[in-house]
């Protein structure tokens, strides 16, 4: 009830008059002169329990007076005779003021306790409402966090997609301005035979650059495969001064060292190719007001603690070198200029993919590229490509150009109409007899109206029916069953690779080439086809 409150006085007071009526009742058991406090204790002690100390006290010294006055003789009277009653009385009133503040101080702490409970428990409540609040802004923050992430990722991925668009773009326009200035030379010197020749195969070599372009791009996702051939070193170096003076300018001077023999390299010599066009163009570019640009191949062999240092095997190694007068890159330009799509140069001169794509042809050739530059003295760039052993060389030997083994009937399709032609009056001179059609459906319907083709060479990527569909739809007819097919694609996708993989690795009479491929390719392969078609059926 609380200290001093009117509800707590009157629980006093009817707590002494219980107490005074009580001893009245019990006069008669008790002796006269004996035991005169003995029911003001309780009520004294619960009316400061339950009242507080106000209530506690106004009921011990009423308790006081009514057991002076009416329970200690002389009777009626506050006069005190004896000193055992003088005794008595003060005991009385000290014990009285002892318990109410003892009951006052337990109170007070039993009153703390519950207090710092309630407190407690609503600091606890707020700790829980604080947590709820908390737990939901970081749920919020991390949700626009992750937002924030996917957007800057996606725009990152544009920006690169864009930079590689451009990039690729820039690279293919070159190839196309070599085929288009070569056809229009051919065009211009048909009489002369010598010279229709030599620009042709220029043009040969611009198309084996474009293929070279998608195959670095591969290589650089490490999903695509080498072309093995035995390349000479040097003399690949050494051819490439006619390209070089075509493509760097009258203001770079060129100077090949390549003059003695070496051993031969197991690559892909177009990428390696390309490689060496794209360093000496970075090398161009490093040289604004001109300079000297110089390309060097040895023969070189690494001790086991050399090839060590380098991350590679002990042997015979070719180094190719290709240095600049340039002006040079700082260090940490250097640390990153191996990055993909960290690029020196302005936005859109550059992919940034150069060195990364360089490095991947090279690291997955088994070898290893290191660049060395300090600001003010050039840029090497150095490449070491393990030399082909005997062995090798027997086992990855050239492809040769074959004529068919006998006059095969070729069905091609294909909805490009220049592609189409060319690939037929190409196949027609190796000496094929070639029928063609545009579409999926156009084939099927030659199919049906009784052509009878000794093999099926279909592009993949075609409106309506693509090549793998049309293949099922004509291994479909039991007369068909063991059609040999050559499926052409120009398609990067991972997943169509594996597809196409896959299936070819459960169909022996199917072949997948990727485009551009060269006609001698080509007739070697349907010549591969025909031979396993005409082999007794497994």
């Amino acid at each position: 009830m609380g200290t001093g409150t009117a509800r707590g006085h009157l629980l006093g007071i009817g707590l002494f008059s219980a107490a005074l009526a009580g001893r009245y009742a019990l006069g008669p058991i008790l002796p006269p002169l004996g035991f005169p406090f003995l029911t003001f204790f309780p009520a004294v002690l619960l009316a400061t329990y339950f009242g507080g100390m106000g209530p506690g006290l106004v009921t011990g010294a009423l308790s006081t007076m009514a057991a002076w006055y009416f329970f200690i003789a002389p009777y009626g009277s506050f006069a005190l005779v004896t000193t055992p009653e003088v005794i008595a009385l003060v005991f009385f009133v000290a014990v009285v003021l002892v318990d109410i503040v003892v009951v006052h101080l337990m109170n007070s702490a039993v009153n703390r306790v519950e207090d710092e409970k309630a407190r407690s428990a609503h600091l606890a409540e707020e700790l829980q409402r604080l947590n709820t609040s908390l737990e939901e802004r970081v749920r919020v923050e991390v949700a626009a966090r992750e937002a924030a992430q996917l957007k800057l990722a996606q725009d990152q991925r544009l920006r690169a997609l864009g930079q590689l668009a451009g990039g690729v773009a820039h690279d293919f326009n070159n190839i196309m301005q070599a085929i288009q200035s070569g056809a229009s030379l051919i065009r211009r010197r048909a009489e002369s035979p010598d010279a229709v020749r030599h620009l042709a195969q220029m043009v040969e070599e611009a198309t084996q650059r474009g293929g070279s372009v998608t195959r670095r791009l591969l290589s650089f996702a490490r999903r695509g495969e080498l072309r093995l051939e035995p390349v000479d070193p040097a003399g690949l170096v050494r051819g490439l001064r006619e390209i070089l003076w075509h493509t760097l300018g009258a203001q770079i001077r060129t100077e090949i060292d390549a003059d003695r023999p070496l051993p031969a390299l197991l690559t892909d010599r177009g990428q390696l190719e390309t490689v060496l066009v794209n360093l000496a163009t970075n090398a161009r570019d490093a040289m604004p007001q001109g300079g000297t640009l110089s390309i060097s191949a040895t023969e070189e062999y690494l001790s086991p603690e050399g090839a060590r240092a380098l991350g590679l095997d002990a042997g015979r190694y070719v180094r190719i070198s290709v240095g600049d007068t340039g002006e040079g890159m700082a260090p940490d330009v250097l640390a990153r200029v191996g990055e993909p799509f960290f690029s020196t140069k302005l936005a859109g001169a550059g992919t940034g993919l150069g060195l990364a794509m360089a490095r991947g042809f090279v690291e997955q050739s088994s070898g290893t590229l290191l660049i060395e530059s300090a600001l003010g003295t050039g840029t090497t760039v150095t490449i070491r490509l393990p030399a082909a052993t005997a062995m090798k060389l027997v086992e990855k030997p050239r492809t040769s150009s074959t004529m068919a083994t006998r006059p095969l009937r070729i069905l091609l399709v294909d909805d490009d109409a220049l592609v189409r032609n060319f690939l037929a009056e190409s196949l027609a001179d190796q000496g094929f007899s070639v029928l063609r059609t545009s579409s999926g459906d156009g084939a099927l319907a030659l199919l049906s109206a009784g052509e009878q083709p000794d093999v099926l060479v279909t592009d993949y990527g075609m409106p309506g029916t693509n090549g793998l569909a049309l293949i099922e739809s004509v291994r479909g007819s039991p007369s068909l069953a063991r059609l040999p097919a050559l499926l052409l694609t120009g398609n990067l996708e991972q997943d169509l690779d594996r597809q196409f993989s896959e299936r070819a690795a459960t169909d022996p009479l199917l072949r997948v080439m990727r485009k551009p491929v060269s006609v001698e390719e080509l007739a070697e392969e349907l010549s591969t086809l025909d031979r396993l078609a005409q082999a007794p059926a497994a």
